[in-house]
């Protein structure tokens, strides 16, 4: 099961997807104000797409699962082992962002002028921001990104409970995560690479690779690397029973 990053929605997992289906049965689902799934006007919580994926999973009659997640599904993912460990075949955290860690290198983030912009202009101003990063390298990377972005609801900017939910550490409890666990970040991810070094060195059983070259969005600036490193991971999580 694929969780995606903030803004984005299921088809930044299509290289997986393509990857992966041969071998398991593949779910990316879209979060709550992301893609084709509902936009309700509050109710964007973290705990509340933990409990849109708990119930999809009862819907589907799933057990367990492995678990991936990319930036805000990676946080996502993490408070899900922390909470539902028993639902969780392993865990894997990509380019994770996670609730009590403040990079020293902050993502610029616009949403403070949502009221005085409005959605659409606030949409602009954040599509612009996040992928000025990619060059022409990655152009066809970032015509994705855009594509999914241009969908988004913004919903979760103009929510009246915005900076009101319970807020709770999942840095610090961490260490109460048993399950294998995979951290995967790029080196220039500089916002996000340090949270996977201390994560790695926080849950007892897991590993870490960083791939150079590579940036935020890992799995899609390099697939390959990204999903041979995966496949091996889950390899060896199936085949410890």
């Amino acid at each position: 099961m694929f969780l995606h990053g903030f803004s984005l929605d299921h088809r930044m997992w299509d290289g997986q997807i393509r990857y992966f289906s041969s071998k398991y049965r593949t779910i990316a689902l879209d979060a709550r104000g992301h893609g084709k799934s509902d936009a309700p006007e509050t109710g964007y919580a973290r705990e509340d797409r933990i409990g849109d994926v708990l119930n999809l999973l009862s819907v589907l009659g799933l057990p367990k699962v492995h678990l991936v997640g990319l930036s805000m599904g990676g946080g996502d993912s993490l408070a899900m082992a922390i909470e539902h460990q028993d639902k969780l075949r392993s865990l894997t955290l990509a380019d994770t962002v996670a609730a009590g860690f403040k990079p020293k290198v902050k993502p610029r983030d616009p949403s403070h002028l949502i009221n005085e912009k409005g959605i659409e202009e606030m949409k602009k101003l954040f599509m612009e921001s996040s992928l000025s990063r990619f060059g022409e390298e990655t152009s066809e990377v970032k015509s994705s990104l855009a594509s999914m972005m241009s969908k988004f609801s913004g919903k979760p900017w103009t929510d009246p409970m915005k900076g009101k939910y319970p807020k709770r550490n999942d840095l610090k409890m961490a260490a109460v995560v048993r399950i294998p666990t995979f951290l995967i970040v790029g080196r220039k991810d500089i916002s996000w690479l340090p949270l996977s070094i201390q994560l790695n060195e926080t849950i007892l059983d897991s590993r870490l690779v960083v791939l150079p070259g590579v940036g935020h969005m890992s799995n899609m600036e390099a697939p390959e690397k990204f999903n041979e490193n995966l496949a091996k991971f889950l390899l060896e999580v199936d085949n410890t029973g």
